[in-house]
């Protein structure tokens, strides 16, 4: 009976310490996390994947689940936006739910790093989330990826309670010290995750690993009758998250037609150079261009740096401990497996690991709990200013095409038989979807089309066109001369707008009588 009592003791001692700051500490990160969402969340326009979760939340319940099983997504998340548009459908309120599930990761990293290496890692690890640039990015995105981010990391969370104490993982569910908030955070996260994005479906992978070395650490110091029990929990817990998520699964891949990896073609192929964005956009608190593949320039080029030997500090630290071979499957596992899928179909983008960041800035945060005591507080305060000043030009700099912009222009300046000529087969939607509120439907006044062949029989006719150069999502982009050279039968430009870095409006007056 010694380990229950021992059990108790450290739980009363756990809720002593929070009783006595962590919980205002974890408030401190959430509420930073929240203010560096929330800070501009308006000023960067939608890109294609937000004009798409804008249009899908405004088709019938019917339409909005078969677009997303069309198109590879739960519609969970869509259903929730859905609801929420209800109260505003302006586009800065679509991304208020992506903003809220970013600062609670935050505050999440922070309890699990609190959990595992003190306070000092918990601030650290938590400010990290909190300050990520890709992660406020996607706190700014109408999208569903910090909804993933951080049922995941609750699930994180669940499993290294499991780690610590893997006696009480493998109890009998009835027994009175069974760690019931252990597994079900595990099993609810998990279920939650894969039932939201697919991304999700590596971390089961990287999950059963760790509850596998969980297992293994009970064949040397517990009975078989604990290992018998440990093992009946875990396959329950593998039944009930199939259950919850295959036919979600099935649906999708009935909806592709066996056509999965070949509706991925628009990713760029797999290099060295595109590793480094990954990792760097990923893990070393870097800003990335969302329809390039690149890395923004930074305020603070040391940061990533320490952040990685941070990383590796903490990974040192962590050797030997199960909860750290949690922990470093749950940030490997991941890049490791799309790096696989990558030698036959590219799979690498910084938003397809966003998740992994999780443990990563756990070990980081365990690292930085390696300082000598004194000097804690004063890094802890060097941190959280480099870490402000490496964020901010998330704010200043164009990371999405202008394209409402170009729709402005031209819902200003079209008239009736008018054309408008897109490079961008995707750019009608985004023209759409942005255009203001208070004018006329583009569509309704001209023709919008990417056909080049319509767009000169029209202006052959007769009417004007508008050529616009640009993309909405990444991609091969036409640079702009080859736009010129492919359109040159429509003559020279009258006008030639540009709309922020990525687009260009070209106008073509009508041609003269008997042209």
């Amino acid at each position: 009976m010694s380990a229950p009592i021992a059990i108790d003791n450290q739980q009363t001692g756990t809720i002593e310490k929070w009783l006595r700051g962590d919980i205002a500490w974890m408030l401190i990160v959430l509420l930073i996390g929240l203010t560096a969402r929330l800070l501009h969340i308006e000023s960067q326009p939608f890109w294609l994947d937000e004009a798409l979760t804008y249009q899908r939340i405004h088709l019938g319940l019917d339409g909005l689940i078969a677009d997303s099983f069309s198109n590879r997504h739960m519609p969970s998340y869509f259903l929730m936006l859905q609801l929420f548009s209800q109260f505003d459908s302006a586009d800065a309120w679509l991304r208020i739910p992506s903003a809220l599930f970013g600062a609670m990761s935050a505050g999440m990293v922070f309890v699990i790093a609190r959990r595992i290496g003190g306070r000092s890692a918990a601030i650290v690890a938590g400010l990290l989330m909190a300050l990520s640039p890709l992660q406020v990015q996607y706190g700014q995105e109408a999208r569903s990826y910090t909804l993933v981010t951080l049922l995941i990391t609750v699930a994180l969370w669940g499993l290294v309670r499991l780690a610590q104490n893997p006696g009480r993982a493998a109890l009998d569910i009835r027994h009175p010290g069974f760690d019931r908030r252990g597994w079900a955070a595990y099993v609810i996260g998990t279920i939650g995750a894969l039932d939201v994005l697919g991304d999700a479906a590596p971390w089961l992978i990287a999950a059963n690993v760790s509850l596998l070395l969980i297992w293994c650490s009970l064949r040397q110091e517990q009975s078989q009758q604990q290992r018998t029990s440990f093992r009946r929990n875990w396959l329950l817990s593998v039944a009930i998250i199939l259950v919850c998520c295959v036919p979600f699964y099935g649906a999708i891949l009935a909806a592709s037609d066996g056509q999965m990896l070949q509706k991925f073609d628009w990713i760029p192929p797999l290099s060295w150079k595109n590793l480094r964005v990954v990792a760097k956009s990923a893990y070393l608190m870097r800003m990335a261009a969302v329809v390039r593949f690149s890395v923004l320039p930074t305020a603070v080029p040391l940061l990533g740096l320490l952040v990685a030997v941070l990383g590796g500090i903490g990974l040192l630290r962590m050797r030997g401990r199960l909860e750290g071979r949690v922990l470093l499957l749950g940030f490997a596992v991941l890049p490791l497996l799309l790096l696989a899928i990558s030698l036959v179909k590219s799979m690498v983008l910084p938003r397809y690991i966003l998740w992994s960041a999780v443990p990563f800035f756990v070990l980081a945060g365990i690292g930085a709990a390696a300082l000598p005591r004194r000097i804690v507080p004063a890094a802890i305060t060097a941190l959280l200013l480099l870490c402000a000043v490496n964020l901010a030009p998330v704010y200043r700099t164009e990371t999405k095409p202008r394209w409402d912009k170009a729709a402005a222009t031209l819902a200003a300046n079209v008239r009736p038989g008018d054309t408008v000529f897109t490079g961008d087969p995707n750019a009608p939607t985004m023209l759409a979807v942005l255009q203001p509120r208070d004018a006329a439907p583009i569509g309704n006044t001209a023709l919008v089309t990417p056909r080049l062949d319509v767009a000169l029989a029209r202006w052959k006719q007769g009417g004007r066109v508008w050529a616009v150069n640009g993309r909405s999502a990444m991609g091969q982009r036409e640079e702009l001369d080859a736009f010129k050279t492919r359109i040159a039968a429509l003559g020279t430009p009258a006008l030639e707008i540009p709309e922020g870095n990525e687009i260009t409006i070209l106008m073509f007056a009508a041609p003269k009588s008997g042209t």
